[in-house]
């Protein structure tokens, strides 16, 4: 059996194509994974190739030509775009095409507009979306809020998986070489580490704002901020406030690093970070991967009060919510977390681990993943 995964802007090593679905599949099959950006990898499954392009839409032809030279049975596309390539080699060479969906696609392309042309752009992107969904043999999606939206009714079961983004067991090999880059990083203790994009529905800003407030009650105070700026003019006002209030000894910047090596920064912080604009509604209504990796690296989470957030961290007892997303209610969270006798800070640590273990890991998820494939491909 012989499976292609393929995207038109995820790199070959992003968390979920290859340490999730590329190696979940090479289990049973040999893999490769198409992309545009990242890794090359031929010699060992899953495999791993880049094709070259000006553009997500001008990848798409010669995304179908490496796929088509493949001849594989089953394509996984992870864009709606790559449905399209996914579609033709349905079309030309009888592969089966499973459909993965990770993100409100339709929300995050109607927040480019103006709010009196949001619901238009929405529900345009909508129709188109479900017209290519519906020719798709198979969906999986990262929870069932996805998986509605995509299909405009209740999900069939025997069409659709919800396969959620769940961390792999033991993804980090914390044994594993410090690369140059971390090395100063890699000898400090972080009290709040946040991972994931840095815009300002994220709240970098109300990192930073938390930090003036909290900088007199905790003078030895680190916050290891890691990830990318999509937006040069939000970075340079990021950058121009830690010097502005004076936060160049509580804030530490790191861009990305890949993915196995996250273990490394993780395990030497207290509390993980997770803010976001209640308001955009795609925020507040699926569990990040990052909440998840806190969880399994034994990080209490620090994050804003939503029934989401509440039924999962609340609930379990696995960290703390903020009141609102104002600054002083995140502060006055982080103040009581930083606060909390090491025992029972011991004590939330390991429920963290234990839930993600038993819970929350995409080893779970893999039996579900192999039937939907078989029956397809049977």
């Amino acid at each position: 059996m012989k499976i292609c995964i393929i995207s038109n802007s995820h790199p070959t090593n992003d968390v979920r194509l290859y340490y999730k679905l590329g190696f979940s599949c090479a289990r049973i099959a040999e893999v490769h994974i198409i992309s545009t950006n990242g890794m090359v990898n031929d010699a060992q499954n899953p495999y791993q190739s880049v094709v070259e392009a000006d553009s997500p839409i001008k990848a798409l032809p010669q995304l179908y030509r490496a796929a088509k030279a493949l001849n594989p049975d089953l394509v996984i596309c992870v864009e709606p775009l790559t449905l399209l390539v996914g579609i033709r080699l349905k079309k030309h060479i009888g592969a089966k095409v499973i459909f993965d969906i990770h993100e409100f696609f339709a929300d995050a392309f109607a927040e480019r507009f103006l709010f009196s042309l949001k619901t238009l752009a929405k529900q345009t992107y909508l129709i188109g979306l479900r017209f290519l969904a519906a020719k798709a043999d198979a969906i999986t999606a990262v929870n069932q809020e996805v998986l509605v939206q995509v299909l405009a009714t209740a999900a069939k079961s025997d069409k659709c998986l919800v396969l959620p983004n769940y961390p792999v067991k033991n993804v980090w090999d914390y044994r594993c070489d410090v690369p140059g880059a971390l090395a100063q990083l890699c000898e400090m203790k972080f009290d709040l580490i946040y991972a994931g994009g840095l815009t300002r529905d994220r709240g970098i800003f109300k990192i930073l704002k938390c930090a003036t407030i909290l900088k007199s009650e905790f003078p030895q105070l680190k916050i290891l901020i890691l990830g990318k700026f999509h937006d040069p003019a939000v970075e340079a006002e990021f950058n121009k406030s830690i010097n502005t209030y004076n936060l160049n000894a509580i804030i530490f910047y790191q861009e990305w690093i890949p993915a196995e090596k996250i273990g490394l920064l993780l395990k030497r912080s207290r509390f993980g970070l997770w803010l976001f604009n209640p308001r955009v509604k795609r925020m507040s209504l699926a569990t990040p991967l990052k909440v998840l990796e806190y969880l399994a690296a034994g990080l209490p989470v620090i994050t804003i009060k939503t029934p989401l957030m509440k039924s999962l961290i609340e609930r379990n007892n696995l960290g703390a919510l903020a009141l609102s997303y104002r600054a002083r209610d995140i502060a006055a969270c982080i103040s009581k977390m930083l606060r909390l006798p090491k025992d029972e800070y011991q004590q939330m640590s390991q429920r963290c681990e234990d839930i993600s273990a038993t819970r929350f890991n995409w080893e779970s998820m893999e039996p579900k993943f192999f039937e939907l494939i078989h029956k397809l491909l049977d």
